[in-house]
């Protein structure tokens, strides 16, 4: 028991690291130019979850390697439960706050308003926190000249659960960040890849 234990508590602690991880990823790549924008366009275009988008990314970025179909509903699950319970009540509660505060209480509507905003940006800590649930560990990493090209197909699975077919907001969206993630690798590429995906959900021959 006490072994059992033990192994739980260092899992624990290893999805807590790669929580962090993930997180500082992502504020550092949403943070590059055109990578907000673009974001938030698929985001407002197909309901999708930034930081599950990001976290897709992330995942092939790190060596974890494609998400599997089970894996990938879960996940989808997962975000649309936490989006629509919890983040997407906060976010209303937000921009209520910031369009129609009580006259005379502007100040400290507002000091409320960027309370909400820090709450909400913990909701998506824990979103991100629970798309490493069910990641297998000790698994070898993939190597460095796949890593793109499963970040590719993470972003490129997700995104097509919302939007069916390629289109080209959702693809050239994905290229944006994909190549920001991944400099090397040119713009053309990474589309030409996500669109194999998009259509036979495997990569390009």
């Amino acid at each position: 028991m006490a072994h059992r234990d033990d192994a739980n508590a260092d899992n624990a602690f290893e999805i807590e690291r790669e929580a962090e991880a993930l997180w500082d990823f992502a504020v550092r790549l949403y943070d590059m130019a055109g990578v907000k924008d673009a974001c938030l366009a698929v985001q407002a275009r197909y309901g999708l979850s930034i930081s599950t988008l990001l976290g897709a990314v992330w995942t092939g970025a790190n060596g974890y390697g494609r998400l599997g179909a089970t894996q990938l509903e879960t996940t989808i699950r997962r975000a649309i439960e936490w989006h629509r319970e919890v983040i997407e009540p906060m976010r209303a509660l937000r921009r209520r706050l910031r369009q129609h505060p009580p006259p005379g209480l502007e100040s400290r509507t507002e000091a409320l308003r960027h309370e909400v905003l820090r709450q909400e940006l913990e909701a998506e800590r824990i979103e991100q926190r629970l798309l490493l649930e069910d990641f297998p560990r000790g698994a070898c990493p993939r190597a460095d000249q796949e890593r793109w090209r499963d970040a590719t197909a993470n972003a490129a699975l997700y995104t097509r659960k919302s939007c069916p077919r390629p289109e080209a907001e959702a693809l050239d969206a994905l290229a944006l960040i994909l190549q920001t993630a991944f400099p090397d690798v040119p713009a053309d590429e990474i589309k030409r890849e996500a669109e194999a995906i998009w259509k036979v959900g495997g990569p390009s021959a």
